[in-house]
């Protein structure tokens, strides 16, 4: 079989759903649709003459040609994406890229970009969002920032902001709580949170209450903010990327008790490959950012 430009792209999409294990993972890691990586999978499917993906519900499972096809095409991808890094990277100019969590980038990061190039007015800047940290054998990216614990294969990282979390409201929904309301007053209302209902219960333990609750995961931190913003309940939202809100009234802190959950926002670039100068410029002025405003 020819290896044309179709089937290259058809290929490309069957690794990342079968590394990925899901439709939608690999959709959000190669920045395209679901309905486009579906169509790629079946039209492969259909010149190879055999079935590769077994679409389960909320699951995929790859059928034995599906494993044998993946192992003999996995390697040649990556080196192929190494092979290009190798040669955008030597002489160190063009884009720097930048893989961003997409609440990030627009509460904290593109705010600051104007004193970015106020220091560096010849850096070429490309921001990638993606809501996954920055998979480096896979996506053409110098770095990335990810929220998480700061442990990911094959990657380096530094920690920008801590990721402590604290209860906002709305004004309105303010307004049902008592004036001086106490920490068990929340066990009755309606809680949203993003990541885990165990935050809610270590926020509750380091406020002094005990007591069952509902809690409501929203997994997006827009879609989280929205709900809040409505008046639909009370969010545990990221301490660091409320402060905007909280300054212009659009939204209240009820109570001052923040809870750390051992995750934050990391710096991270892939271990072992050289740091470009463009990188090393834009990696410490981001780092004088997150010391000297960290909530600005």
């Amino acid at each position: 079989m020819e290896l044309h430009l179709a089937l290259l792209a058809q290929l490309r999409a069957f690794v990342a759903v079968a590394r990925h294990q899901s439709f939608k993972r690999a959709a959000e890691h190669l920045h395209v649709t679901q309905s486009a990586l579906s169509h790629h999978v079946r039209h492969l499917e259909q010149d190879l003459g055999t079935q590769l993906v077994e679409r389960l519900h909320r699951r995929i499972e790859l059928t034995a040609a599906g494993r044998t096809l993946l192992d003999g095409c996995a390697t040649h991808f990556d080196g192929l994406a190494g092979a290009v890094r190798q040669v955008r990277h030597a002489g160190d100019t063009g884009a720097l890229t930048v893989s961003v969590a997409p609440y990030f980038s627009a509460k904290w990061l593109t705010p600051r970009l104007g004193r970015l190039w106020s220091r560096h007015p010849a850096l070429d800047l490309q921001l990638r969002h993606a809501y996954q940290p920055a998979d480096f054998p896979q996506d053409d990216v110098d770095a990335g920032i990810s929220w998480g614990h700061g442990r990911w294969s094959g990657a380096e990282s530094v920690l920008l902001l801590a990721g402590t979390l604290t209860p906002v409201c709305s004004a309105d929904y303010r307004a049902r709580l008592a004036a001086r309301p106490r920490p068990a007053a929340l066990l009755k209302h309606r809680l949203f949170y993003e990541f885990d209902a165990a935050h809610w219960r270590a926020w509750f333990a380091a406020a002094g209450v005990n007591g069952a609750f509902t809690a409501v995961q929203i997994d997006d931190s827009h879609a989280l903010r929205r709900a809040v913003l409505d008046g639909h309940g009370v969010g545990l939202f990221f301490e660091g990327l409320v402060q905007e809100d909280l300054r212009t009234g659009q939204l209240v802190q009820p109570f001052k008790t923040a809870v750390d959950p051992g995750a934050g926002y990391y710096l991270v670039r892939p271990r072992g490959r050289p740091v470009s100068s463009r990188l090393g410029e834009f990696m410490q002025w981001i780092l004088d950012e997150a010391r000297q405003e960290p909530f600005a």
